[in-house]
């Protein structure tokens, strides 16, 4: 029996222009709460990422271009930088979603967050879901007094977010223990490498290349740490219970791309 042809449909248009919306939204509102202090636009608790890197295991080139257009609008408002500047720059996040996209294709792994064991199905989902309301309720925290009154709620919001972050990894290493192996080794695999290739590419364009660079080349590391622990972060605690909770809803509404685009 022939394949069935998949063909692009209104309902990807709709999910990428409403993913590409919120996360400029999430982009915009973490580089102004969570600055990284000298680097407009650049943000210590990037939590856009885990909106457009999960779109890049759904929906392949969708999420890497809700990435991208997010990071170019941002790029020129609130950040300031010239047209020319936020169109290298962004291309920052396009390569973050577009790596998850490429590891998940290229090692033909159809997406599957389940635990195969009965202890692990319980459990996965709690340290998953437990690291991600810490980390939201630091946020909160920080948002609401730390930006303002500083300690103890800066201290709070610190151990939150790495307490939540901790009990993420638990989960995603339970996942690799008892779930389907591929998934989650592409998972691992996908948000140490678009963590750090984002990085270098962000950083990069800020401080070393771009026309000009907008911002002075000592700058580079700082932002390159900033940048990276922050995508470590939001995409491990954040991107990974978006990819548990909402894959089987992506697969059952036929949203899930199979190829690039459809």
């Amino acid at each position: 029996m022939s394949e069935v042809k998949r063909r692009v449909t209104w309902m990807h248009i709709v999910t990428f222009a409403f993913a590409t919306a919120i996360s400029y939204v999430l982009a915009v509102v973490s580089s102004l709460i969570f600055p990284v202090l000298g680097a407009p636009g650049v943000s210590a608790l990037y939590v856009a990422s885990a909106i457009y890197v999960p779109l890049g295991v759904w929906m392949g080139l969708w999420g890497a271009l809700a990435g991208y257009l997010s990071c170019f609008f941002l790029g020129l408002y609130p950040s300031g930088y010239s047209v020319v500047q936020s169109l290298i720059w962004s291309v920052a996040d396009f390569i973050e979603a577009f790596i998850p996209a490429l590891i998940y294709r290229a090692m033909r792994v159809d997406p599957d967050f389940r635990a195969k064991r009965p202890w692990a199905a319980k459990m996965l989902p709690l340290f998953i879901s437990t690291g991600t309301v810490l980390l939201l309720i630091g946020m909160t925290v920080q948002i609401l007094w730390g930006a303002t009154y500083g300690e103890p709620f800066t201290t709070a919001y610190v151990v939150l977010v790495y307490v939540g972050s901790a009990l993420a990894a638990i989960g995603i290493v339970m996942g690799l223990l008892a779930g389907d192996v591929r998934t989650w080794m592409a998972q691992i695999l996908s948000i140490v490498s678009a963590a750090f290739c984002s990085g270098l590419w962000g950083a990069g364009t800020l401080t070393v290349f771009n026309l000009p660079p907008p911002l002075p080349a000592e700058l580079f590391w700082p932002i390159f740490v900033g940048w990276v622990l922050s995508d470590l972060i939001v995409l491990s605690v954040i991107g990974t219970a978006l990819l548990v909770a909402l894959t089987p809803v992506f697969k059952r509404t036929g949203l899930l791309v199979r190829g690039w685009w459809a």
